[in-house]
């Protein structure tokens, strides 16, 4: 398993605690989670984790072939880990502020 891919599921667990621990917390996440509503548990707490203020978030080739919004250059884009495969991968979303 790689480095970034056990840091980031750390970043994870870390946030879920975090979560747990008031209710400011939770009503924070929850109101992120609103926001994010297509993504699924896991990775709308990876988003939140790394940009708790993120509102409309989209990969790449979506923002710029389908949206017809262009990602601007040096933006960072936040990590998900990908569960879909055999593998776990890293990919990148990016807010609607980067665009």
């Amino acid at each position: 398993m790689s480095n970034k891919l056990q840091v980031y599921r750390e970043m994870a667990e870390q946030t879920a605690t975090s979560l747990a621990l008031n209710h400011e917390n939770w009503t924070s996440f929850l109101q992120a989670m609103a926001r994010l509503y297509k993504y699924p548990y896991h990775e709308q707490l990876m988003i939140y984790a790394q940009r708790p203020d993120a509102t409309a978030c989209a990969s790449y080739e979506i923002w710029n072939d389908q949206m017809q919004r262009y990602v601007r250059r040096g933006r960072r884009g936040i990590a998900l880990i990908d569960t879909t495969g055999d593998n776990p991968e890293i990919k990148y979303v990016f807010d609607v502020s980067d665009t």
